[in-house]
């Protein structure tokens, strides 16, 4: 029943949010028989549920305590995907090895993890340098990386750091 629900909600929320996803055969390939990793750039607070949306698996998100814990918007909102069936939260604490150590254990039990590699929001839309986190996840479980190219979503006014648009086309390259 979830996974109907899923596909509706895709179907349905991708329009409205004017997101159009395109994946290459071998993302997909990977994607169908995880685990695996997938990072993409981050640009804005709407690239978690736009990923989420656009995955054709559910995905484990790392995320943040601010907002996985401490932000009660932010927690209701990951709680109504997880329950959606769209996946599961990881809370990430960069000061602690807890939540590493989780994300590496759901990858052992073969979740495919989706992190944020730079760790935080662009202020400009351009690439940061990415933490080493992802690396040593990916070298300590033998997984696939995927990457993912989110590209307009850092032009929203409502969701981006320096964003001026109020509605954007965004796209999605898996």
């Amino acid at each position: 029943m979830k996974k109907i629900i899923r596909t509706a909600l895709r179907k349905t929320l991708l329009p409205v949010l004017r997101v159009k996803a395109s994946y290459s055969a071998q993302s997909l390939e990977k994607l169908k028989h995880g685990p695996a990793i997938v990072c993409a750039n981050h640009v804005s607070l709407l690239d978690g549920v736009i990923v989420a949306l656009a995955s054709p698996v559910p995905l484990t998100f790392g995320v943040d305590t601010d907002y996985s814990k401490r932000s009660k918007v932010a927690m209701r909102g990951m709680a109504a995907l997880a329950w959606l069936g769209f996946g599961a939260v990881v809370p990430v604490d960069m000061k602690s090895p807890y939540g590493i150590r989780t994300m590496l254990k759901r990858l052992q039990a073969g979740e495919t993890l989706m992190l944020f590699p730079e760790g935080q929001i662009s202020p400009d839309g351009s690439p940061q340098a990415e933490l080493e986190g992802v690396h040593w996840l990916q070298r300590r479980a033998g997984v696939e990386l995927i990457r993912v190219q989110i590209e307009g979503a850092e032009k929203s006014r409502l969701f981006a750091k320096a964003g001026t648009a109020m509605w954007p086309q965004i796209r999605l390259f898996f």
